[in-house]
């Protein structure tokens, strides 16, 4: 399972930039607007960025999360824990939507997961969730400057091992500051499957796919670039049909 043990506000610099976000959010602004899906639920929302950018667009966010780790202005949005793969009563929304959440589950967890999140979403509502079939490719070094300080995200070890229907990808980053203190570190694993995989689980779960939204990952920019055919990653867009 994907843990973290670096701080929201470097995070945030690191990881979930605002270029990137606002990439993201076109994606979920025009899919939610084409089934006019109002309120929404945001599952695992980290920082909160997503949903911040999805609010001052006008649409009525609930972000859920196993802890609280929202940071800066995400902090003002209505919030409650939530454990999608505990599930439990949290309301019906319009629609919803998983970033980077997907990627860190097992193909069991997976199917669990969204059979929770079916429970959320009311009838011929969407669901959307991104998906990189291939692993991030963290880069060497990022470099920020946060409140007056540098500080560099180093990915000090990194490994792929196979496994049923895809990969096993374990990493270690090491966050230090410029006087060489190491202030955050992500050391930990999780599973990469094919799309082959990922459509069974998607199956499985009883959803429909209304679309998929194909995109290509840059490791450098750590952001998504769109394409307009089959690429390495994609935003996946579920329906919820009543069995």
């Amino acid at each position: 399972m994907w843990e973290t043990k670096i701080p929201p506000w470097l995070y945030s610099r690191i990881f979930v930039s605002w270029k990137r976000v606002n990439r993201e959010v076109e994606v979920l602004e025009k899919v939610f607007k084409k089934f006019g899906a109002k309120r929404l639920i945001e599952l695992g929302c980290g920082v909160g960025r997503q949903g911040y950018l999805m609010y001052k667009k006008g649409f009525e966010i609930l972000l859920t999360d196993v802890a609280d780790w929202r940071f800066g202005v995400a902090r003002n949005l209505p919030f409650r824990k939530y454990d999608v793969l505990r599930g439990g009563d949290i309301g019906v929304f319009d629609g919803g939507y998983a970033l980077g959440l997907m990627i860190i589950f097992t193909y069991r967890d997976m199917v669990k997961a969204l059979k929770n999140v079916k429970k959320l979403i009311v009838e011929g509502g969407p669901f959307v969730f991104d998906y990189n079939f291939t692993t991030y490719n963290e880069p060497r070094e990022v470099n920020v400057k946060v409140r007056g300080r540098n500080y560099r995200a180093l990915l000090k070890r990194e490994t792929v091992e196979p496994i049923v229907g895809g990969v096993l990808y374990k990493y270690r980053i090491e966050v230090v500051d410029d006087e060489g203190n190491i202030v955050g570190v992500e050391d930990t694993a999780y599973p990469v499957y094919n799309k082959e995989v990922i459509m069974s689980a998607i199956r499985e779960s009883g959803w429909k796919i209304e679309t998929i939204i194909w995109a290509k990952w840059d490791p450098i920019k750590y952001l998504y670039t769109l394409s307009k055919h089959e690429a390495d990653s994609a935003f996946i867009v579920l329906k919820n049909l009543v069995e």
